[in-house]
């Protein structure tokens, strides 16, 4: 046996052979099992499971078209940081490092090939039944409650659609953080293999940490500390008003007449409102950042009268120039443009409004250049903000030659960062940047009850960006934002009561963002919606105190049932129900005709936010009364 004694931050540890099969590491807060034949390592936490690869062996590689498994460890030295080992790879000549970094509450991974150069693929996998329960990766899988019930697989794994990041959290408290920007794959039972599986391409090295944790809150603290916690915090009436935005209920025919009319209508109908989104088809051209003269003949006078009515003005960017567009030419001989794969001409992307190409944000100048034109934006007309939208990474195509020669999802991020030069701001997709502390809204949704698609995925996808460290999260517009579905020929009319229970679902989430106009309901929807919007604005303190929170403490706004007991099963499993902080259980209905729901009430005593009257948590309400104007609430009395 031998023994260490850590540096801060790392783990002091003990090692031990108990016999010729294995390797053990003990530190105070947990403890690895090192199968020597083939190579496996299993985490265990206060004895008890959190983590294994499969028996038969974890890692792998594939270089040359053949696949190896990494077989016996052969030998292991000891530093201050942890354990190297050197195991056969299978592959002639060469053989496997692999070494264990122990830090106090979290394993560091790092392994390759002896000469050290890169392989097609680098891979592990770990069984999910080792770990309980998973979540995390990408916010579009999120309805998927817990992953481990579903066949998944992402290969490549994008920053595309909405929120993603490289990290999983399991209910026995392990986590599984993949710092890299490089291209990445993963799998969750993928054809009911029962393993959770993730590559890293083109690579000499996988690197990855395993959290840990006592419990599953624990882990993803610890995941926060190493992702990052938010370094800024929105404005206040992000969180305390409403959020107005033109692009459903004006659609592509913005303008300044319409734009100014839908605006003091809200006020008019009483609907408080601080940030007001002019969202896209304002522009000329797409790159050319400027007012389209015949929609807005005189924008500065527009967004002084928006000013006067008490709003912040936002307006839709995208990182993309237009062919024809103003600005293209002296980019393009600047050397500001993303390239095509031969380096000769600007990339050519096809994206939902056409083709354009990109701005090359991974060269300092060209990203200055970028945040320049939006700047000029604020000074010229008084524009507060922006939503950026589409820096997906599949519209950056790897064959892509860039300044920074950087990998799509890095791409995204770069994009993403805009975002922090401005006080207001929204971003839909992003990858490794939670410390920046953005806006992070729900991609659009459906108009209809979906729970993949619609009203019935705004929880499990809002609990999702929680719990990939996305603190400030903004569900998608009341009624669904999918443009499609409201095209002429489609749209058949709202639907109230559809859009009174997304109402009432949005109004005790962190933001609640409006464009389909509450007022052109009937009466008594559209009454209903005022009141919750209320609801909403009377309850602005506390949702902004846990914004605040959030920054302290990486907490999220909104949390699954399980972070207020880790220990109660039950609770991993009910993917429609939220809190909202500690204090405030929140179950919305999301079936349509349903005038009651089965509501879980975790451990505690509870109190109905409208009855007052006392429930004793740990058992579930049935049929617990829900017509169409309440909102089944309870506040925690413990």
């Amino acid at each position: 046996m031998c023994f260490s004694v850590a540096p801060a931050g790392l783990a002091s540890f003990t090692v031990a052979e108990p016999d010729s099969r294995s390797i053990t590491i003990q530190t105070a807060a947990y403890s690895l099992t090192i199968r020597r034949e083939p190579y496996s390592l299993t985490v265990l936490r206060e004895g008890r499971l959190i983590a294994g690869q499969p028996p038969g062996g974890g890692s792998a590689f594939v270089r040359k078209g053949a696949r190896f498994t990494l077989g016996r460890v052969e030998s292991f030295s000891t530093s201050a940081e942890g354990l190297v080992l050197k195991v056969q790879s299978g592959a002639d000549g060469v053989s496997a490092e692999v070494r264990l970094t122990l830090f106090e509450d979290n394993i560091q991974v790092s392994w390759g090939l002896s000469d050290e150069q890169p392989c097609e693929r680098l891979e592990e996998s770990y069984q999910l039944a080792s770990s309980g329960h998973w979540y995390g990766g990408n916010v579009t899988s999120g309805h998927h409650w817990p992953l481990e019930t579903a066949e998944i697989e992402l290969d490549p794994f994008l920053a595309s659609s909405n929120q993603t990041a490289p990290f999983w959290l399991t209910s026995s408290g392990a986590g599984f953080f993949i710092q890299t920007y490089q291209p990445l794959g993963f799998s969750i039972n993928r054809q009911g293999d029962s393993l959770f599986r993730f590559n890293v391409k083109n690579s000499s090295r996988m690197e990855y940490r395993i959290i840990a944790g006592k419990d599953i809150v624990q882990a993803y603290d610890s995941f926060t500390a190493l992702a990052g916690r938010p370094s800024a915090i929105p404005p206040k009436g992000y969180f305390s008003e409403p959020i107005f935005n033109t692009w459903i209920e004006l659609k592509k025919e913005v303008n300044q007449l319409g734009v100014l009319n839908y605006a003091r209508t809200l006020r008019d109908k009483g609907f408080g409102c601080e940030v007001f989104m002019i969202d896209d088809m304002w522009q000329s051209a797409y790159g050319d950042h400027t007012f389209n003269a015949a929609k807005f003949p005189d924008p500065k006078t527009m967004i002084d009268s928006l000013h006067a009515l008490g709003f912040k003005v936002i307006l839709w960017e995208v990182p993309f120039v237009d062919f024809d567009a103003r600005n293209f030419e002296p980019l393009k001989k600047k050397g500001f443009l993303v390239l095509d794969s031969k380096e000769k001409k600007p990339c050519r992307v096809s994206w939902w409004n056409g083709e354009s190409s990109l701005v090359d944000l991974s060269n300092p100048e060209a990203f200055q250049w970028f945040v320049g034109q939006l700047k000029n934006l604020q000074e010229r007309y008084g524009v507060d903000g922006f939503k950026l939208d589409a820096g997906d990474a599949e519209y950056y195509d790897p064959a892509f030659r860039s300044f920074g020669n950087v990998t799509p999802n890095r791409y995204t991020d770069l994009f993403a960062a805009v975002g922090s030069y401005f006080a207001i701001n929204e971003l839909r997709v992003s990858w490794l940047v939670q410390g920046l502390g953005l806006v992070e809204r729900l991609r659009d949704k459906n108009n209809d009850w979906n729970r993949a698609t619609g009203l019935g995925a705004l929880i499990p996808h809002g609990l999702t960006e929680s719990l990939i460290g996305y603190a400030y999260f903004c569900p998608d517009i009341i009624g669904g934002g999918e443009g499609g579905d409201f095209e002429f020929a489609r749209f058949k009319g709202m639907d109230p009561e559809l859009f009174v229970r997304w109402t009432e679902a949005s109004a005790l989430m962190p933001m609640m963002q409006f464009s389909y106009a509450p007022w052109n309901l009937d009466e008594h929807s559209a009454a209903i919606c005022l009141r919750y919007a209320k609801l909403h604005s009377s309850l602005g303190d506390y949702i902004y105190g846990l914004a605040l929170e959030a920054r302290r403490t990486g907490r999220p706004v909104i949390r699954p049932l399980f972070f207020r007991n880790p220990e109660d099963e039950r609770t991993y499993t009910v993917s429609d129900q939220f809190l909202l902080g500690e204090r405030l259980l929140v179950a919305p209905v999301f079936t349509k005709g349903a005038v009651s729901r089965d509501i879980y009430l975790p451990s505690g005593l509870w109190k109905d936010f409208w009855s007052g009257e006392i429930f004793q948590g740990g058992k579930e309400l049935k049929d617990f009364p829900a017509p169409l104007d309440k909102l089944p609430v309870f506040v925690s009395l413990d």
